[in-house]
């Protein structure tokens, strides 16, 4: 009898061993998740800052470096230079202004609207942008939700337009 108490002891024991080893790996894929999700997310952050950061500079070039293809598709580079430059510098009347980049979000769905095509996005995510210029017309402040989505193994601007 002394044999079955042992036996119901080692598998019990068995038991527990297994159960802490099914939860530590548990707990562990969910911590790499959240850290490789918050990684993703500073990418994402850090994208909208360099591209804004350029805007103003007047660096119109490189900041369209940063879109994603579809808004490269609707902006030609030199359309989109001379466009963002003539809005800022000649209508606002401003040399540069300051702004604000927000935490981003995840979006669980995002599609795009190309060619008579939805295209659904993964891995996007909505950062909210302020931008506050000192104009001609007193201070004014925009405020955008852009989006970053990742593409070819990079992160890329883009944002909702009203074509879509």
């Amino acid at each position: 009898m002394a044999w079955r108490s042992r036996r119901r002891r080692y598998a019990k024991q068995w038991l527990l061993l297994i159960g802490i080893v099914i939860v530590c790996g548990w707990l562990t894929t969910k911590g790499l998740q959240m850290l490789f999700a918050t990684g993703r997310a500073e990418e994402a952050e850090h994208v909208v800052d360099e591209f804004y950061k350029l805007e103003q500079e007047g660096d119109y070039g490189s900041s369209w470096e940063l879109l994603h293809s579809s808004m490269k598709e609707q902006y030609p580079k030199d359309h989109y230079i001379q466009q963002r430059a003539h809005i800022f510098m000649q209508d606002f009347k401003s040399e540069s202004y300051l702004y604000e980049v927000g935490k981003s979000k995840p979006v669980s769905h995002f599609s795009l609207k190309e060619n008579d095509k939805e295209t659904e996005l993964e891995q996007v995510y909505a950062v909210e942008v302020t931008q506050d210029f000192d104009t001609l017309y007193g201070p004014i402040q925009l405020v955008q939700m852009c989006y970053v989505a990742e593409e070819n193994g990079e992160w890329s601007m883009l944002w909702k337009t009203s074509k879509e």
